[in-house]
């Protein structure tokens, strides 16, 4: 029985917690946050990313900013993402909040079937 049991939690639950990160975050409008995800040992050859939820049809993204190699920072507009495989850890900051940037983010990795990923709330208070 016990077998069984732990069979269902290696399918229903791969690579649980691999990615770890903030359940939700706040900040006034135009105030900057910060966050930080880690993840584990064999994920740091991964392509790592930031998006919000809500993409169209087979993606669940939009507004993906994906961060550079070599530990480079990526900055698109007020978000800047950077990874440090040295730490495991995936750094996002955005800037200059506004009420709209209100809502869910997945700090992710990309790989092959399904990504690793944490979802992340976001709250921006007027």
């Amino acid at each position: 029985m016990w077998a069984l049991i732990l069979v269902w939690g290696c399918l229903l639950l791969p690579g649980y917690g691999a990615m770890v990160g903030p359940k939700e975050i706040s900040g006034f409008e135009g105030d900057t946050v910060s966050l930080q995800c880690t993840y584990q040992e064999e994920l740091r050859t991964h392509q790592k990313y930031w998006c919000k939820q809500g993409g169209f049809l087979l993606s669940r993204c939009s507004n993906t900013i994906y961060a550079g190699e070599d530990g480079q920072e990526t900055t698109e507009g007020r978000v800047s993402i950077q990874d440090s495989p040295q730490t495991l850890t995936l750094h996002v900051t955005l800037r200059k909040l506004t009420l709209q940037d209100s809502g869910k983010y997945y700090c992710g990795v990309s790989k092959l079937g399904r990504d690793e990923s944490v979802l992340v709330s976001l709250l921006v208070f007027p």
